[in-house]
């Protein structure tokens, strides 16, 4: 019954980690972002307005006594180094490198989508955002390809309208990450973080001198 029991819950834990982290970004003159896990909305912009508004707590107004013994506190504690930054730093560095590039390349960017009809003052200044909006986006999509995985878009039109005066875009895609990718990502970060932090003493050191 047991192992029953254990193989369940293992199996249960795959499909979790199977699921995907979907962020949806629509911008046509209002921003739209919505971050989702197992269809559950985590995230989402506009934020929908709550109607009853809570009554705000008074803060009590600590004692003297009190803030005299943090202020007291505060002069005690030595302040961090330099060094210590600098070795956090590292510490940052080393755990995020190959971690990070992994995670990155497993980050699918789908579905773009992006319309853009260019304006101006008069025809050259609209000609010259014309331009200007094709090499930004030619720019971003080889940024996008570069450091993550880039799926063929679905539709890229940037055209100029001379009589327009202002520039009108309309901006689409969707962003997914696996569940098991982000913990294999955490557990990585996490083990290259301590074991940095167990063979370097100035590591320890700073941690020790921002945690007192």
């Amino acid at each position: 019954m047991g192992w029953i029991i254990a193989g369940a819950v293992l199996i249960l834990i795959l499909l979790v980690t199977l699921f995907r982290v979907t962020v949806i970004f629509n911008y046509n003159e209002n921003v739209f972002l919505d971050i989702s896990f197992l269809g559950i909305t985590l995230f989402h912009i506009p934020k929908v307005k709550k109607s009853s508004k809570k009554p705000k707590k008074k803060k009590k107004k600590p004692e003297k006594a009190d803030e005299q013994d943090k202020k007291d506190e505060q002069k005690k504690k030595p302040k961090p180094s330099l060094s210590d930054i600098l070795e956090l730093v590292k510490l940052g560095l080393d755990s995020l490198g190959k971690p990070l590039k992994k995670i990155l390349k497993r980050t699918e960017f789908s579905h773009i989508g992006v319309d853009v009809i260019c304006g101006g003052e008069d025809a050259a200044k609209a000609a010259i955002n014309y331009g200007a909006a094709n090499i930004v986006l030619g720019n971003a999509l080889s940024l996008i390809d570069t450091f993550f995985t880039l799926k063929t878009p679905d539709d890229l039109h940037i055209g100029v309208d001379f009589y327009r005066e202002k520039t009108a875009a309309k901006i689409y895609f969707e962003v997914r990450l696996t569940a098991a990718a982000a913990l294999a990502f955490a557990f990585t970060l996490l083990g290259r973080a301590i074991r940095y932090y167990l063979t370097h003493k100035e590591a320890r050191d700073a941690v020790k001198s921002f945690t007192g």
